[in-house]
């Protein structure tokens, strides 16, 4: 490499990488409180003016432009933060691969979007698909300046361009929707969301393309950017919502696709950040074992202390908690939401395990599980969808836990530690809250008679209180471990 090149190369962040993950997760967790709370003011506004059919339809809708972004190439996002040294020449190579294939996908998704409407009859459907389709655009020429930021760990100019997209997205669909214009206030919001997200992370990136593609440079990162693509394709995929769409139709999509939402405004509240600084820690400690080894563990308790009261806490007071907040029509709704809280459990600890297998280059490994598990989930919704949503749901969750295992075997391997020593990092969040459980089933039973808002805020406060208490007990040491890591920033 010559000279004139080097000042372009982009190493991994060596120093105080504790410190600044650390930091960044707290930051971005507390900066997301903002887009959380709009998110969170958008559904309850949304659900209350629209019918579960009407949310449906968006929700179709948005699969069919999910399944536009899925099959473009932003797995090369993360090769980008993977490879020990880039230059300007990977970065220009992979934004026009991404650009030019987000313009081709986008006039694939138009043309299909006719058909799509007389097939099902929903003539609404030849307008919304290409409407919420265009984000596929805007998402791909964000992958560069995105995979700069991680690999950076600016995690704190990440934040900020999320809570800035959430909040005018947010604001704009309630402006909508008070102006009269139903579903397309919610559409508005997905597409508004892509729009100022891309951006927000080419101003805080500070980085432009040139007008040049290295095909070499491609080929560089062509092996684990096509698997990371794959990857990229099966998760994003919603193969679960686009098979409900079809199997039980716009209503049974809108009760499934309900609850869904409120599982992803947590998952992304409690471990969105999370996803983005585990796997740019993870990847700059490729060639150091016991930092590897200490931080993985370190994040699993982190995320397991948050998450594992949240949802199940949630699935102990759904039945008045969505009645109350999203009205009495989504009563149906209640056991599809307590069934995804039981899958927020274990989306915590998957979040870090995805991370942790493509950090050390097998983003093939866990390309090949995705395929498996999307597999086993089309099977699954064939096999149960007749049983109605409730019971298409559990078995989904069934399936879930299921396919962990191999996960499990996975993680061990890397990490070289035993499954008892990995299991032992869930201890104290699965004792802490199966306590808190156990106080709130008492609490819900003595007041079984009082009135439902009094009932549920007396429920969480109590519950918030014995989960606090039982930690800070048990769990002093780890506290202090926090703290110490804090205490080093910037050495």
């Amino acid at each position: 490499m010559s000279s004139a090149e080097a000042p372009a190369q982009h190493g991994h962040v060596k120093s105080g990488r504790a410190a600044a993950a650390l930091y960044g997760t707290i930051w971005s967790m507390v900066s997301s409180l903002a887009p959380a709370l709009v998110g969170l003011l958008v559904f309850l506004a949304t659900s209350r003016v629209l019918t579960p059919a009407e949310f449906g339809l968006v929700s179709f809708a948005a699969g069919i432009a999910t399944f536009g972004a899925a099959i473009a190439p932003a797995g090369f996002r993360e090769a980008l933060i993977q490879r020990n040294l880039i230059t300007q020449k990977h970065l220009d190579a992979v934004f026009w691969l991404c650009v030019g294939a987000g313009l081709l996908i986008y006039a694939g998704l138009i043309l299909a979007s006719g058909p799509i409407a007389a097939n099902f009859d929903e003539a609404e459907l030849a307008l919304l698909i290409p409407f919420i389709s265009l984000r596929v655009v805007f998402d791909m020429a964000a992958v560069v300046p995105n995979g700069l930021l991680v690999r950076g760990m600016s995690f704190k100019k990440l934040a900020l361009r999320s809570t800035v997209a959430s909040l005018i997205a947010g604001l704009g669909c309630l402006a909508l929707l008070w102006a009269g214009f139903g579903l397309w206030a919610l559409a508005f919001s997905q597409l508004a969301t892509s729009v100022v997200a891309c951006i927000g992370a080419l101003v805080a990136a500070r980085w432009r393309p040139h007008f040049t593609l290295d095909f070499g440079a491609l080929r560089e990162l062509g092996a684990f950017g096509l698997f990371s693509t794959g990857n990229h394709f099966i998760t994003t995929l919603s193969v679960d919502q686009i098979m409900i769409g079809a199997f039980l139709g716009p209503a049974g999509l809108g009760i499934y696709g309900f609850a869904r939402r409120i599982f992803q405004i947590l998952t992304d509240l409690i471990t969105g950040a999370l996803n983005l600084v585990s796997y740019s820690l993870l990847s700059s400690l490729q060639d150091e074992q016991e930092k590897l080894r200490n931080a993985y563990l370190f994040g699993t308790f982190a995320s397991s202390i948050v998450a594992f009261p949240v949802f199940a806490g949630l699935a102990l007071i759904a039945p008045d908690f969505i009645p109350l907040a999203f009205g009495a029509q989504w009563l149906e709704a209640v056991p599809v939401v307590q069934a995804f809280c039981a899958l927020g459990l274990l989306t915590a600890i998957g979040i870090l395990q995805a991370s942790l297998v493509k950090s050390q280059g097998q983003a093939d490994l866990w390309f090949y599980y995705m395929v498996g598990k999307q597999v086993a989930t089309a099977l699954y919704v064939v096999l149960f969808s007749g049983w109605g949503v409730g019971a298409l749901t559990n078995a989904l969750v069934i399936l879930n836990f299921i396919m962990w295992l191999p996960t499990l075997h996975m993680v061990v391997r890397l990490l070289g530690i035993s499954v008892f020593a990995y299991l032992g990092s869930f201890a104290l969040p699965v004792l802490a809250t199966l306590v808190m459980i156990g106080a709130g089933i008492f609490i819900e039973s003595e007041m079984a008679g009082f009135e439902p808002l009094m009932r549920l805020g007396v429920t969480v406060a109590g519950c918030g209180l014995v989960y606090t208490a039982v930690v800070l007990l048990l769990g002093w040491k780890r506290i202090m471990e926090i703290k110490a890591t804090l205490a080093k920033r910037g050495r």
